[in-house]
């Protein structure tokens, strides 16, 4: 069992490492401004605003969640082919940015409300998800680490194929055949990035056929799913949790949109910004390992402190300077980051819910971190991150500051409730 949800992490991640971190040099390289890049992030999240109520409903009362993973992941492979279409007519013509957003806007409609979904069905199936999600989410990793190393590999494959040349003379003249049999066969476009992304989708969808039958269970209270969620508001840990995690939503979009440009101004060539980004996943391992020790000994609400904290000092590295070491420093906190927010609220919905309640609830986290304060941050970043190119030498680390200020904001209370929840 725990195999088969391994695998199912590994492919859902898997797409998203696959895409995530080249999107905005790949955009830029289409000629999008930050603001447009900002507006085009915004209208991705916003497909969670309606999707995840008939998902909710369709998932805990209607179909099973395996057979929804399967259409959506074929229908989101589908979507993924066509947005690097959408893109080259913008970039030709300057026109059809309305087209761009309404694919990319598809593709998140369909893709991002099956996350919450798979944390749903994961927790359905584990008899003890607080010591065993942390084992199978660590799979999520795994795929995407691979998926954004294969990217990386596939567009800078020339440089790979020099590199291992002139290191390992033996094979120079395998490697000059297999280069040559790769520039006729495959040539290398960054539009590969949606395309591998799109086999993993279709991969995604198949395998749905081999995942444990997750039908919904049996209603205990009203018929409309979504609605009866909005009762676990009333639970003041349920209520500080969400609103903390939608004022860091807002925030967050600044690292997404600053980091892969500040890379390449670091030196790095822009095929190998997914590579180094996978240091932030690759800590994802031990923070997974950590999570379940430190939701027993200090409780949801302090685990949740530590990855507001984590987010303050990331922000606070990245503005303090853009030499590689504090960069790669805070890359590298993007495990105690995203574990000890998302995925320990993800464990605390599951336990507060009942069961055919938890894929409604899940989605309602994500309709109002991803839905709803994603989109308006990444206008907000995209907007400051314009008008701060324009007067000054260092427009990430000034939107850095401001982001470290305003995390540091949002930690504050939830420090102090957290400390009173212990006293």
């Amino acid at each position: 069992m725990r195999i088969r949800l391994g695998v199912l992490w590994a492919l859902q991640w898997g797409v998203t490492g696959a895409l995530l971190t080249y999107l905005p040099l790949y955009f830029e390289g289409r000629g999008l401004s930050r603001g447009q890049l900002g507006s085009l992030f915004a209208v991705a999240a916003v497909g969670l605003w309606v999707a995840p109520i008939a998902v909710g409903q369709l998932c805990d009362r209607l179909i099973g969640a395996e057979k929804y993973l399967a259409v959506a992941h074929f229908f989101s492979g589908v979507t993924l082919l066509t947005v690097p279409f959408a893109a080259n007519i913008f970039s030709v013509t300057g026109e059809g940015f309305w087209f761009l957003i309404a694919t990319v806007g598809l593709f998140s409609a369909l893709y991002f409300p099956t996350l919450p979904v798979v944390s749903a069905v994961t927790f359905r199936h584990l008899p003890d998800p607080d010591t065993q999600f942390g084992r199978v989410r660590l799979w999520g990793t795994v795929g995407w680490v691979l998926a954004g190393l294969f990217v990386s590999v596939w567009l800078g494959q020339r440089e790979a194929l020099e590199w291992l040349s002139r290191n390992a003379p033996a094979m120079r003249d395998r490697l000059t055949h297999l280069d040559s049999l790769l520039r006729r066969l495959a040539p290398v476009d960054d539009a590969d990035c949606f395309r591998i992304a799109a086999v993993l989708s279709f991969a995604l969808s198949s395998f749905c056929a081999w995942l444990p039958r997750s039908p919904p269970p049996k209603p205990t209270s009203g018929r409309f799913a979504p609605l009866q969620t909005l009762g676990l508001l009333r639970d003041r840990q349920f209520a500080l949790l969400i609103a903390a995690s939608f004022a860091l939503s807002l925030i967050v979009p600044v690292y997404t949109l600053e980091v892969p440009g500040l890379l390449v101004r670091e030196g790095y060539d822009s095929d190998w910004v997914p590579a180094v980004m996978t240091i932030g996943q690759l800590s994802e391992f031990p923070a997974l390992l950590l999570l379940g020790f430190c939701l027993r000994r200090l409780g949801v609400t302090m685990t949740f402190t530590l990855g507001v904290a984590a987010w303050a000092l990331r922000f606070l590295l990245l503005a303090v300077t853009e030499a590689t070491g504090p960069v790669l420093a805070g890359l590298a906190l993007h495990g105690v980051c995203h574990v000890f927010l998302i995925v320990a609220v993800q464990l605390y919905v599951d336990a507060k819910c009942p069961p055919d309640l938890r894929a409604s609830a899940q989605n309602l986290f994500a309709v109002v971190t991803v839905g709803v304060g994603m989109p308006l941050g990444f206008l907000i970043s995209g907007t400051l991150s314009e008008w701060a190119s324009g007067g000054t030498e260092s427009p990430s680390r000034l939107l850095f500051l401001a982001a470290a200020i305003a995390v540091s904001a949002v930690l504050v209370p939830v420090w102090m409730v957290g400390r009173r929840g212990r006293a």
